[in-house]
């Protein structure tokens, strides 16, 4: 009430003292709390607003929680490793519904994104850029961020609600857009930022989105409309550019520990290109003790509760959860047999992917106590009557930062045994990377039929690793997507790369051989709309997904 009253008063000054002009004194302006018209008045508000939307990605993917593994979960690459209840991963899809926490938090994150977004693009008109070029680079940045929500979106959901205004008063008649229509939008916005966006070079800092990252999503969007020579050229936008390369030498913070160039790309530091990486197109920062600076349980989930593992004779195995063994991980979710062994089959001993430094398919005892110290989990297998899913299995080292767990983590340093507070993963978190690109690429020129050249880049990402190469007969969607299994596992959102080729169901049901597998479904293709953003848009209908109540 007080603030009313203040506001009563200054407009009561402002009538006494000021010329009549009807239409000022009719344009609301609030004057006494944070609103668009009052928060993006100069360049350094807009770039805070920008702030929130890398924080808005962050949150939505990458968070405490499970969101990264939920979107692994339930498909050819992941499985629940602990009950069938929609816990930390999806085990048991006849549980998911439209009141499920996976129905809404995607949606209302990404949602948070948009509607941030066309704030940003709404205000940034009024405000003044010492340069155009600083103001349209600002909007492509905010355009960038609607176009990836809205991308997230229907390869969730399908169609969906398409908002391009700033919406400043309650709306309660929403109703879906197609699909298509958002993956235009998204196009159109993408096509924009690439225009915009600065050269990766030139971003004002690590994490930044650059024309390259516009470039290397623009070119996902194509393939998802099956606009393959489009798809085609966004791709080699990126990869023709000078300023990105594979990494094929050794280099960053620990080039001199044993290991090869792929361990170096996962290592603590070495994530953006001030450590010498020509790789990266878009990471996801993580500031271990920095306010603000984000975490990511992606160690605590996806590694097995290995130190919970009893000896043969049910004693226990181990002293506790240890850096060297790849931290405090405690079993979530679970890489699928066909990711631990299928996919591997063909190259085992060659792809660099594969190898000592880069997965971890075994434990050593290293409970002095146990008569099994110093030996090897796997060819001395833990009592089975108190074995469970969860503790053992292969995962790539990746997930976690061996050996390199910050100072203050640690319980004892000289054994490697970490506190209760670890579990995050603290190495920054690859978004987008150029072998992705090269991917890309494949599968285009595989959507023309040209077989040889998707060859050429599926190898190109091969040779990096020295596995073998393909030959052009055996490239099908099938074989990329295993590629991608391959060398973006951990990284990616499966999910929604399946859910853009309408393969969920296909690939869960072949490949992940769990529970998942067995309760999936074909509507299960999409998540459900979530029931509250049904019910409070009393103003029309927001038609639910088939098969959802």
């Amino acid at each position: 009430m007080k603030t009313f009253r203040y506001i009563l008063f200054f407009i009561c000054i402002l009538l006494q003292f000021s010329s009549c002009n009807e239409k000022e004194i009719l344009k609301e302006v609030p004057l006494s709390f944070y609103s668009p018209e009052n928060s993006y008045v100069t360049p350094t508000d807009i770039e805070t607003a920008i702030t929130h939307l890398y924080v808005g990605v962050r949150t939505t993917f990458y968070s405490d929680g499970y969101p990264n593994e939920n979107l692994c979960a339930g498909t050819d690459m992941g499985r629940s490793a602990r009950t069938d209840m929609l816990q930390g991963a999806i085990g048991n899809y006849a549980l998911l519904n439209s009141t499920s926490t996976y129905s809404s938090w995607y949606w209302q994150n990404l949602y948070a994104i948009i509607r941030d977004a066309n704030a940003i693009i709404n205000q940034i008109q009024k405000v003044k850029y010492p340069t155009e070029a600083e103001k349209n680079a600002a909007l492509g940045e905010a355009k960038f961020f609607r176009a990836f929500a809205y991308r997230s979106l229907a390869f969730l959901y399908g169609g969906v609600p398409l908002e391009l205004e700033q919406v400043t008063t309650p709306k309660t008649n929403y109703v879906r857009s197609t699909r298509d229509e958002v993956y235009q939008q998204c196009i159109k916005d993408y096509i924009d930022a690439t225009q915009s966006l600065l050269s990766v070079d030139k971003v004002k800092a690590d994490g930044r989105v650059s024309s390259a990252t516009a470039w290397h999503f623009l070119a996902e969007m194509y393939l998802a409309t099956k606009q393959w020579d489009n798809a085609i050229n966004a791709a080699s936008q990126v990869i023709g550019d000078t300023k990105f390369s594979l990494m094929t030498a050794r280099f960053g913070s620990r080039k001199t520990k044993p290991g090869d160039v792929w361990w170096d790309l996962f290592q603590r530091n070495n994530q953006n290109r001030k450590s010498g990486n020509t790789e990266a197109i878009w990471v996801c920062q993580i500031e271990y003790e920095v306010t603000g600076g984000g975490s990511c349980n992606i160690e605590r989930n996806w590694g097995p509760l290995y130190w919970y593992i009893t000896d043969p004779l049910g004693k226990p195995g181990f002293i506790g959860p240890t850096s060297q063994n790849l931290g405090r991980c405690v079993g979530y979710v679970a890489p699928t047999n066909y990711w631990n062994t299928n996919i591997w089959q063909s190259d085992w001993t060659n792809d660099l992917r594969n190898n000592q430094y880069n997965m971890k398919r075994d434990w050593v005892y290293d409970n002095p106590a146990s008569t099994y110290y110093g030996k090897s989990v796997a060819a001395n297998p833990p009592n089975y009557a108190i074995f469970r899913e969860r503790d053992f299995y292969p995962v790539q080292t990746k997930i976690s930062t061996p050996g390199d767990h910050p100072d203050d983590l640690y319980d004892n340093k000289v054994t490697g045994l970490l506190k209760a507070t670890a579990g995050a993963t603290l190495h920054d978190l690859y978004i987008a990377r150029l072998a992705e690109t090269y991917l890309f690429r494949a599968e285009a020129y595989l959507g023309k039929g040209n077989k040889v050249d998707a060859a050429i880049d599926i190898n190109v990402v091969r040779t990096r690793v020295n596995a073998s190469p393909v030959t052009a007969a055996n490239v099908n969607i099938d074989y990329i997507l295993d590629e991608r299994l391959r060398e973006l596992a951990f990284e990616e959102q499966r999910r929604l790369t399946l859910s853009r080729l309408g393969m969920v169901y296909e690939r869960t049901v072949k490949y992940n051989g769990h529970r998942d597998a067995a309760t999936i479904q074909p509507y299960n293709e999409l998540y459900p709309i979530p029931y509250s953003e049904i019910e409070r848009n009393i103003g029309a209908k927001l038609e639910q997904n088939p098969g959802y109540n």
